[in-house]
């Protein structure tokens, strides 16, 4: 067993090919945006905030595992570790957002006479918005970096670090919660610099790890008709997930109906015009859309036994969630550029993608750098017994 547990992942050149699509994607919206940098600038900003989504809540999970100590997540840990050394990447990927800094932001415009601007000029000014950005990403750097330098020392023998990463867990979401939360109000909620809402960083924080749940399932059952982890996964683990997908849809769809609640029986002139701008036009369609396909549909089939057990009826649910999770950055960010007058362009289906075949492509690179299992987690040789339990 500990022989097949420590075989690596061979992927031969998919890389490469994403690479390759990735960036040409990229390319032609970069020539496109010489014309339109404000189409550009918006396509960019949603195509950010999906990857570093992503990216963030693999080590949300990681941490969640490493915190519970619970073997639902072990088939899925080398998958969030390499999630989380996308980072460097992300970081990178997070500089032309200060290049157009005044397209996306109304506060960063020299010239500034709206009252509500200028009484947040202290927080929202160019300056301290690139500082905050730096510390968080030294934030995130230094938690994925300790997390899967142990990880690493733990699979070379040293089963002590266990309890290192668990002590570590427990600080570092509190530390993810309030960078995400204040992230998310630097990078999306001063978009529209008159608004804001207390529940927005959560909204976020659990999005970021619904999507990056949805990929992690995506990617194991891809995954596991290959060796090692035909030999180890099992419907069980299957079931397991799916369950942990449902808890978070339905935390993400408490969260929004909660905000939408607390907006609607205020009904203040500084709140209400954030929803009436994503309720005008093709916008309410996209919402309804949110609706049905982020939460109603994926909740009663998740409900299902028979579903969460089976890898093909799995893995149309779980792509559908990484879908919505895009569409939702849509409604979170364009609407605030126009309202229900704004249309989605080509730029802005084509970004995300080109970001995404780059991102895969540093994935999965990632994870054929160590073995796809976890070599000296005694929890996984429990494995048999987790599903006797289970099935």
């Amino acid at each position: 067993m500990s022989e097949v547990i420590r075989q690596q992942l061979k992927l031969e050149r998919l890389p490469l090919r994403l690479v390759l699509i990735g960036g040409a994607l990229l390319v032609v919206c970069i020539v496109a945006g010489f014309s339109d940098s404000g189409d550009f600038f918006r396509s960019y900003l949603v195509a950010f905030l999906f990857w570093i989504g992503i990216t963030l809540g693999c080590l949300a999970i990681l941490m969640i595992q490493h915190l519970t100590g619970g073997q639902w997540a072990l088939v899925i840990r080398r998958i969030l570790e390499a999630g989380s050394r996308t980072l460097p990447l992300m970081a990178v990927a997070a500089l032309p957002l200060l290049a157009g800094m005044k397209t996306l932001y109304e506060w960063s415009r020299p010239g500034q006479t709206d009252p509500v601007i200028l009484a947040k000029r202290i927080y929202l000014n160019a300056g301290f918005f690139t500082g905050r950005m730096i510390f968080y990403f030294a934030c995130w750097f230094l938690l994925a970096h300790l997390l899967n330098k142990w990880s690493r020392a733990e699979d070379d023998g040293n089963a002590s670090l266990a309890k290192h990463m668990e002590g570590m867990s427990g600080g570092g979401l509190v530390l993810y919660a309030l960078t995400v939360t204040f992230a998310s109000v630097d990078w999306v909620m001063s978009i529209e610099p008159r608004w804001y809402s207390s529940i927005y960083g959560l909204l976020f924080a659990v999005g970021q790890v619904l999507g990056a749940f949805a990929l992690a399932v995506t990617v194991l059952i891809w995954l596991s008709d290959r060796e090692p982890l035909s030999e180890v996964v099992k419907p069980s683990h299957f079931q397991d997930l799916g369950s942990f997908l449902l808890t978070f849809v339905m935390l993400w769809a408490y969260l929004e109906f909660s905000q939408f609640l607390i907006t609607w029986g205020g009904n203040l002139s500084e709140e209400i015009p954030w929803y009436i701008r994503r309720m005008k036009g093709a916008w309410g369609g996209v919402g309804l859309l949110l609706v049905v396909l982020n939460f109603v549909l994926p909740f009663f089939l998740l409900l299902m036994r028979d579903i969460k057990r089976r890898a093909r009826s799995l893995v149309v649910v779980a792509v559908m969630l990484l879908v919505m999770r895009l569409v939702d950055m849509y409604w979170m960010v364009l609407p605030a550029f126009g309202g229900g007058n704004v249309h989605l362009t080509w730029t802005n289906v084509a970004l995300p993608f080109g970001m995404g075949g780059i991102w895969l492509a540093y994935f999965m690179w990632q994870l054929q750098r160590l073995p796809i299992l976890p070599v000296n987690d005694l929890r996984l040789e429990g494995g048999a017994e987790h599903v006797v339990e289970h099935g």
